[in-house]
């Protein structure tokens, strides 16, 4: 599955960074021990050592408790097909239950996507924290659908659960069907769309085998 394809590569970028740490004698501020502010700082003072570090920073942002997140990404690459995935919960939180305070697996695997979309388009002046995907084509409650900025967007209309449908032009809403798969198929929704109305192109990304190939996840290879 692409989508897990994502989480291994995030475990070797982590599991990298970690062992280039370990030989730095920086072993106390590994990924998923320290926040996000102290690894940005190291990334700037150890940048030559870690080039990627900067790159991984984005798609550890949805959660403030690190360990947690580490763990699941981690628990989220084991397999295949993200075979532990709890679209409305998550894992255990050392030996607690999830609870709300810790995001839900559907929104770490949508926020890792939207990263990673992110990363691949190019810069907006508009957004200079570099996030074009997640500002330009995701709208999150309580935000409304009328803050759509552009033709087409996903729109997450529910926390918890989650929930995620399509807005396209002229006002239209593709709903889709709630549960464990419904950001997996709101997802397919948005590679179909894109593949039929825009000929595979996300801005000036393209999707297809010259491009991100994501397209092959809804048969149109373009």
């Amino acid at each position: 599955m692409f989508f897990q394809t994502i989480f291994k590569h995030l475990v070797h970028e982590i599991e990298t960074i970690n062992t280039v740490l370990e030989q730095l004698g920086s072993a106390e501020c590994k990924v998923g021990s320290v926040s996000t502010a102290v690894l940005s700082k190291i990334s700037v003072n150890k940048q030559e050592h870690m080039p990627n570090i900067a790159l991984l920073l984005p798609y550890l942002e949805v959660c403030v408790n690190q360990e947690y997140l580490t763990r699941r990404i981690f628990e989220l690459a084991e397999g295949s097909c993200l075979g532990c995935y709890k679209w409305d919960s998550g894992g255990t939180n050392k030996t607690l239950p999830w609870n709300k305070e810790l995001p839900t697996d559907a929104q770490i695997v949508f926020h890792c996507i939207a990263t990673y979309l992110d990363s691949h388009l190019p810069r907006n002046p508009m957004y200079p924290e570099g996030r074009t995907f997640s500002t330009q084509y995701f709208i999150q409650t309580p935000s409304k659908v009328e803050t759509k900025k552009k033709d087409f967007a996903l729109f997450q209309s529910s926390i918890h659960p989650p929930h995620f449908k399509l807005l396209l032009p002229n006002d239209e809403v593709w709903e889709v069907n709630r549960g464990r798969n419904n950001l997996f198929h709101a997802m397919i929704l948005l590679l179909h769309y894109l593949g039929t109305e825009y000929h595979g192109m996300l801005g000036s990304v393209n999707l297809g085998p010259t491009g991100l190939n994501m397209l092959w996840i809804v048969g149109n290879p373009r």
